[in-house]
């Protein structure tokens, strides 16, 4: 019986997981791409180890307009909601502002949000994981490509550079 019901607990682990990657590759197949433009970060933890610590302007142009909200005392702002970004001809990401409910314009999306409290405002991923000994190519790292769902959500695709090309680090050689 134990074994039955093991095994039993076992599949649905598996069936969860599945489902969780099903549903996250077919998010990344549906999902338009968008470039979120990178903000400077403390050079001294700008490399760390096989990670980048990323920023984004949009998060600096968000945490300016929560501060004027909170100033003005216009409304509440709410722990985690939707924001409106305007899309430029390249795909890159502009805040607009608060979304009210209105619909959007062809160019606008919305885009997920959460507010730690004070500072910490979060749009996407806040760090980027790369092959170990590779951290100088993505020096050059000026965009962070993003796929964006129509809910707001989004996953963080790759880096690319001032005129929105991927990095793709080369093969990294051996030491004699």
């Amino acid at each position: 019986m134990r074994m039955k019901l093991t095994l039993a607990l076992g599949l649905v682990v598996l069936a969860v997981l599945n489902f969780g990657i099903y549903r996250n590759e077919l998010f990344i197949e549906t999902a338009e791409e968008v470039y979120f433009e990178l903000a400077p970060v403390d050079p001294r933890s700008l490399m760390q180890g096989d990670y980048m610590r990323l920023n984004y302007r949009i998060v600096e142009n968000l945490r300016k307009e929560f501060e004027r909200i909170r100033s003005a005392g216009e409304i509440e702002i709410p722990a985690a909601g939707k924001i409106v970004v305007r899309l430029d001809e390249r795909r890159v990401v502009f805040l607009k502002g608060m979304w009210n409910g209105d619909p959007l314009a062809e160019n606008e999306r919305l885009l997920h949000y959460s507010n730690g409290g004070g500072w910490r405002v979060h749009v996407g991923s806040e760090s980027f994981f790369f092959e170990e000994g590779q951290g100088k190519a993505y020096q050059e790292a000026r965009y962070g490509v993003f796929k964006l769902g129509k809910d707001g959500r989004t996953i963080l695709r790759a880096l690319a550079d001032e005129n929105l090309v991927r990095i793709r680090p080369g093969v990294k050689e051996k030491a004699p």
